[in-house]
């Protein structure tokens, strides 16, 4: 079916040639009217068999190419009956009534709904009839008058025909215009369109005195123009040609396209070019000077109407390029180009709160972009509530965010809390709710010291950038920026260098913490804890390094590095008779990084560690950052056999009830309650409720931070599971350890004079 169309054009060629080369004059005639009914049919079966959207308008196309063709009928009934065709004839009054019918169809298949940039196509249309009018008038009608006027029915006939092709003229102009251009179906007509109006064009300016029904080379014009509407309604592209719903700007814009402006341009220059003949040829005046002053008043009067649109138009243009150079598409807020234009404004009395957004790319790495925007827009919410009028909110990038105000319209410290407070919150985004933390950096426009440049609003937003950096190291999520930070973040780059050498030359190392049972008084684990010997002589703790290795892709071969040693080492001491379990700390970042599960998989395969002897220790922070990835990538760990704590538990903000949902095993309570609780009743008070509840939940509970003699054995009392601190052994070399938990061992047998029943 997708391929009539090329069928029926190729018929249409060969009809078009039989027309010129059958001998009978009657017969050509009758292959005419053949070649035009077809096309009418061919119109009414495209329809039928595409259905479009805008059936009435190829409907009403169909019906005008009926009357032209019934038009030629009748000429050829009253060239035969009568032996010549009259003017006016019964044909004229069918053709001329053709016209405004298909005329109408082909604006009905471009029309959009009416509205006020419609107009502007409507005047690009008339201004291409009034100067083809001009052309028509001047060259074609009335020399064919003399120095007579228009009068009588033949005279007004004469002056119709223009008159309609001037019409088809300025659909045409709309045609061009119209964003319906890209289908073929619609190029198909607007070809028909064209050559018909030239073909029309051909025959007004050889008028004769005679209509004749003999054949000639004009008639090929007409011919095709029938075959061409014919292709347009077959090919499946006609289906496509719809009123497009585009807002009154695009419409108006649509109104300027580059054919249409060549050819406005052109139809515009057409009074003074007419003249200039005129005057060359000598014409009188009086016979053509009324016509080309009056078409010329109304080309300016539209033209100026154009004018206007244009001009309306580029205003419109510019105001929205304005705003969209300004406005963060994601979110709505205001961009950093706002954002500087702002702190220009306030004149060096500028106060910029900058928001972060922490862990921001774990989101996007587990869960996708997608998500990942759908949280921007949440934050950016949920910031809109914290702010007034006086201040912006802006989004700088990715998961940054801004407000920006005065001394006066603002206090950055209530600020900042109310912004911590609103994100103590969950978050609900698609169907997941999430727990989402961010960090608050504070900086103020600086004096101008002497010799120092001016204060620019970038400066402003890096000070602002280094007080976030510093705020996430501290417990209250806020940091001022003060001058050391710009020292702080140089050593931050630094170390960023020499990590990824430590984790080349050997510079990191395991210790080892003995873990005790409380009930058996015999050590039956250690925790690997990492250390850097750093070239300049210093031992490193995690909490010098691992930050800046979180925020980028290092803490991944970090963390496999400790997997890796750990579990070989703790098959070494089981060679040697020393089984214990093994504790390794795992990050935020790892807990949603894809690869852990084939890292921890491929560590216990290789150094053939039953999965059982492995503990994966997560902080309470980063289990309840997204509770549902959490618990599907912790399920997956304990089908595997591996032991998943909770590590440094007390110092987040989740129930034991909610931590209960997460498939763990062992919590570790953090040295902040364990350490004084043989002497504040409060801290005692926490421990003992944690040690309940966790034993009736099924939980195994392990004590960090024993320091003495007194908070191991009220630890006993309250039937806590297992215990570490340095009262039981400090973090110790692995060649050291199976020394150490000897001697440990032997020390608390010593030691404890009863076992608790």
């Amino acid at each position: 079916m997708t391929a009539w169309w090329r069928w029926y054009a190729a018929l249409g060629v060969l009809g078009c040639v039989a027309y010129f080369a059958v001998p009978s004059i009657a017969a050509a005639q009758s292959i005419f009217v053949l070649v035009g009914a077809s096309a009418v049919a061919a119109t009414v079966i495209g329809t039928r068999m595409h259905r479009p959207t805008n059936r009435t308008a190829w409907l009403t196309i169909a019906l005008g190419t009926g009357l032209w063709v019934v038009g030629d009928i009748v000429f050829e009934w009253i060239d035969v009956t009568r032996g010549s065709v009259p003017e006016p004839s019964l044909a004229d009054a069918v053709y001329l009534t053709a016209y405004p019918i298909y005329g109408f169809g082909l604006f009905l298949l471009v029309r959009h709904k009416w509205r006020a940039s419609e107009r502007g196509h409507v005047a690009n249309s008339a201004i291409v009839m009034v100067a083809f009018g001009l052309l028509t008038w001047v060259f074609a009608v009335q020399p064919t008058l003399g120095d007579d006027a228009v009068s009588g029915t033949a005279g007004l006939v004469d002056v119709a025909y223009p008159a309609m092709d001037i019409f088809l003229l300025g659909l045409l102009a709309h045609f061009v215009g119209s964003r319906q251009w890209r289908t073929l179906s619609y190029r198909f007509l607007t070809a028909g369109v064209l050559l018909l109006v030239v073909t029309d064009i051909v025959n007004n300016f050889s008028i004769v005195s005679e209509p004749s029904s003999e054949r000639s080379l004009i008639d090929v014009g007409w011919t095709m123009s029938y075959v061409l509407i014919g292709v347009a309604a077959l090919h499946p592209s006609m289906r496509r040609i719809t009123s497009p719903n585009i807002e009154p700007e695009a419409h108006l814009m649509a109104s300027f396209t580059t054919p249409t402006v060549v050819v406005l341009t052109a139809a515009t220059l057409t009074a003074p070019t007419v003249m200039f003949i005129e005057v060359i040829r000598d014409e009188p005046i009086a016979q053509w000077g009324w016509a080309v002053l009056l078409c010329a008043s109304a080309l300016v009067i539209l033209v100026i109407y154009r004018i206007t649109d244009l001009l309306r138009l580029l205003h419109t243009q510019t105001v929205r390029l304005r705003a969209a150079a300004d406005t963060d598409h994601l979110t709505g807020l205001a961009n950093l180009r706002a954002l500087e234009h702002r702190i220009w404004q306030n004149a060096g009395d500028t106060t910029l709160l900058t928001v972060d957004i922490d862990r921001f790319k774990e989101i996007n790495d587990t869960f996708g972009r997608g998500l990942g925007d759908q949280v921007l827009v949440a934050v950016a919410d949920r910031l809109r509530g914290v702010v007034d009028d006086s201040i912006m909110l802006a989004r700088l990038a990715g998961d940054e965010f801004a407000l920006c105000g005065t001394a006066d319209s603002m206090d950055p410290t209530a600020l900042a809390h109310e912004i911590q407070r609103r994100f103590a919150a969950p978050f609900d985004v698609g169907t997941m709710t999430l727990l989402i933390e961010a960090s608050v950096g504070v900086a103020f426009s600086l004096p101008i010291a002497e010799g120092e440049d001016e204060d620019t609003p970038d400066r402003l937003v890096q000070r602002a950038d280094l007080a976030v950096q510093a705020a996430k190291a501290t417990q209250s999520r806020v940091a001022f920026y003060d001058r050391s930070m710009d020292r702080d973040t140089s050593a931050q780059l630094i170390m960023l260098g020499e990590l990824t050498t430590a984790l080349e030359s050997d510079q990191l190392e395991l210790l080892y913490q003995p873990q005790v049972d409380l009930e058996s008084m015999t050590v039956v684990g250690v925790e690997a804890l990492l250390r850097w010997h750093h070239p300049n002589g210093m031992l490193l703790a995690p909490s010098a390094f691992l930050p800046t290795a979180e925020r980028t892709g290092l803490i991944r071969p970090l963390t496999s590095y400790v997997l890796t040693r750990a579990l070989a080492q703790r098959s070494l001491w089981a060679m040697d008779g020393l089984d214990l379990q093994m504790a390794v700390n795992i990050s935020t970042r790892n807990l949603f990084d894809d690869t852990l599960i084939a890292q921890v998989r491929t560590a216990l395969r290789e150094f053939h560690c039953p999965a059982e002897r492995l503990t994966l220790e997560v902080t309470e922070t980063s289990a309840m950052t997204d509770p549902v990835g959490a618990t599907e990538m912790l399920s997956i760990l304990h089908a595997m056999g591996v032991q998943v704590a909770i590590d440094d538990y007390g110092t987040g903000y989740s129930s034991l009830a909610y931590i209960e949902r997460l498939p763990v095993q062992e919590l570790k309570m953090d040295r902040a309650f364990v350490g004084g609780m043989a002497h504040d009743p409060a801290h005692a008070a926490i421990v003992r409720s944690t040690v309940e509840l966790a034993r009736t939940l099924g939980l195994s509970v392990t004590a960090e931070g024993v320091e003495d003699e007194m908070t191991m054995t009220a630890l006993r009392e309250l039937r806590c599971g297992r215990a570490q601190g340095y009262h039981l052994g400090r973090p110790t070399s692995s060649d050291l350890l199976p020394a150490l938990v000897a001697e440990l061992n032997t020390r608390l047998k010593t030691v404890t004079g009863e076992r608790i029943p």
